[in-house]
């Protein structure tokens, strides 16, 4: 059967598999020694600090890493608990829960705990990912040099840099880009085999479901994107391509319905899902300045001078940097190198790109108010949930394929200055040295074993989880830390209740809006009983009252003790209170 790319004549001989085995292992172990130097600060930290500028979705994942273990080991589900957010729950699939990542890094979980496990998550995601496109490009590019300096540009973008600057997890493991890349051979180019492609691609999804179902979305739209690209490039090809693409697709959707039967039904009708939009997709697109104007994530910044402090969103959304001389270097390789996988691929990387800036443009900051082709995806269900801007770490994998087939052409005439122009433009990537550590701080009753008088309790902890950005979801480490000895009230998730469609933390109740007034040495908002009537409302057992250096609690105490009725006891370093039922 024809293929949509030529034959080039002048490119090297294709090698056996034989001696991808061989190189595959160095080129990862190169991945791993680039991402052990990023993450430095947390090598002598593994288990005391937490990598990332945030502190609050590190310790939620730790807490998710925890679960997914003690879920299996205890019977329980693991995609809907009810250890967080009691007694209504938390709806597993619609938060960032990483099931599948907790079950490949359980034994770290078990043996060193959950904050060594979301390191070594966080050091590993890069690893994962480079070698995955180092692997996939194969069909595409015949050198191993090329792909493993595609996988290093990709595992080290300024997307990931930036996912990985403020402790996202579920992004710093972008495999499933790559493993599209692999596919669009077999599906589009040379097909072959659609039984085989569409079942294996249907498991890809389905994997990927169980790491971030937001980029499952997203690969969707970016495997249709190269399908129309290639369709545009070869017309004549279509008729011939429709019967194995539509049995490959089928069989994707076949196999991916069997997988993820019962998370699709946690998506779509399960408890605990949101019922409105989660997200303002006015702010969830690239700002266009960003993809000339880098960070503070990325070493070298000429001219930068302040403009990213004025970019939409917040630093980790701020991945879309490509650069002058990248952009430079890529258009006059597209314009002077008869190469039509070049060309194929800087046409779905701007199409990408341009989808990614959103529903309207927005530059520096300013939203321009120009409709763009987002919004047109805006209304479809689920999809219309994703951010737009996350589409980036697509535009990152075509410029990394663009650079090794530039690379791979350097012998061939004019090609040879591109490629090694790319590699130069390409360095103006390197990350700065910027990825800072958050130590994590226990006390010492969750670890210890007096833990012991919670367990199989439901507890209300004072603070509380919520979803301030630094220390909001602590009390949430301390419970994984814990070993889920006990549920808690509080949550930091995304789901909803009787009275809010959307929420995005445990809304407090009289008991902690008093405890905030009390430890301002404000009176309480409410009266003890009313504070009484609501913990049991929700099930509550036992009240927690942590001791913070600095915090003076004993307003606080006094009235937790006329709130349950019961005195205060001691326990290393936190004061507990019994509530039992009403009489």
């Amino acid at each position: 059967m024809m293929s949509l790319l030529p034959v080039n004549e002048n490119a090297p001989a294709r090698r056996g598999p034989g001696r991808d085995l061989l190189v595959v292992g160095p080129t990862a172990a190169g991945y791993l020694l680039a991402s052990l130097v990023l993450h430095h600060r947390a090598l002598t930290a593994i288990s005391t600090a937490t990598t990332g500028g945030i502190t609050s979705d590190p310790h939620q994942f730790a807490w998710w890493l925890t679960w997914l273990p003690h879920a299996l080991h205890t019977g329980q589900n693991p995609l809907f608990t009810t250890f967080m957010h009691f007694p209504l729950g938390v709806n597993a699939m619609w938060n960032t829960t990483v099931p599948v990542l907790a079950a490949l890094i359980a034994p770290v979980t078990l043996t060193a705990g959950p904050v060594a496990a979301y390191n070594a998550g966080m050091i590993l995601g890069p690893v994962a990912s480079g070698t995955a496109l180092f692997l996939a490009l194969r069909p595409y590019v015949a050198e191993w040099a090329p792909r493993a300096v595609a996988g290093l540009l990709y595992a080290f973008s300024p997307f990931i840099i930036a996912h990985g600057h403020v402790g996202h997890l579920n992004m710093a493991w972008s495999v499933l880009p790559p493993v599209l890349v692999w596919v669009v051979h077999p599906l589009f180019i040379r097909p072959r085999a659609p039984l085989r492609t569409g079942a294996l691609l249907g498991l890809a999804l389905a994997v990927q479901t169980g790491l971030y179902t937001q980029t499952v979305a997203l690969g969707v739209i970016a495997l249709s994107v190269t399908a129309v690209v290639l369709a545009a490039r070869r017309p004549d090809l279509i008729a011939s391509r429709v019967k194995p693409v539509l049995t490959a697709a089928a069989t994707c959707c076949g196999v991916y319905a069997v997988l993820c039967a019962y998370p699709l039904y946690l998506l779509l009708a399960g408890p605990g899902r949101p019922h409105g939009q989660i997200r303002d997709h006015a702010l969830t697109g690239t700002d266009a300045a960003n993809i000339v104007f880098p960070t503070t994530l990325t070493m070298f910044r000429p001219g930068e001078e302040g403009i990213a402090d004025r970019f939409v969103g917040y630093i980790g959304e701020q991945g879309g940097y490509l650069g002058v001389p990248l952009i430079a270097v890529l258009l006059v390789g597209v314009l002077m190198v008869r190469d039509t996988a070049l060309r194929l691929t800087a046409a779905i990387g701007v199409v990408l790109l341009v989808l990614s800036l959103g529903i309207t443009l927005i530059v520096v900051g300013r939203n321009t108010g120009v409709p763009l082709p987002w919004r047109l995806l805006e209304p479809v269900p689920l999809v219309g949930q994703a951010e737009a801007m996350r589409l980036q770490v697509f535009v990152a994998l075509c410029v990394a394929v663009m650079v090794a087939l530039l690379w791979q052409r350097w012998r061939v005439g004019k090609a040879r200055v591109g490629g090694v122009a790319a590699l130069v433009a390409a360095a103006t990537w390197l990350p700065a040295d910027a990825h800072v550590v958050h130590p994590v701080v226990v006390p010492a009753f969750f670890t210890g074993p007096n833990v012991a008088q919670v367990d199989g309790r439901v507890v209300e902890t004072v603070p509380r989880v919520n979803g301030q950005w630094r220390g909001g979801a602590e009390p949430l480490l301390w419970q994984a830390l814990s070993g889920m000895a006990y549920r808690t009230t509080g949550g930091y998730f995304i789901g909803s209740d009787a009275d809010n469609p959307v929420l995005f933390e445990t809304l407090p109740g009289p008991y902690q809006f008093s405890a905030t007034n009390l430890l301002r040495h404000e009176p309480p908002t409410t009266t003890a009983d009313e504070a009484a009537d609501r913990l049991r409302a929700r099930g509550v057992q036992t009240v927690l009252v942590v001791d913070r250096p600095g915090i003076e609690e004993a307003d606080l105490l006094a009235w937790t003790s006329t709130v349950t009725g019961t005195p205060a006891r001691r326990f290393d370093d936190v004061w507990l209170f019994d509530l039992p039922p009403r009489p």
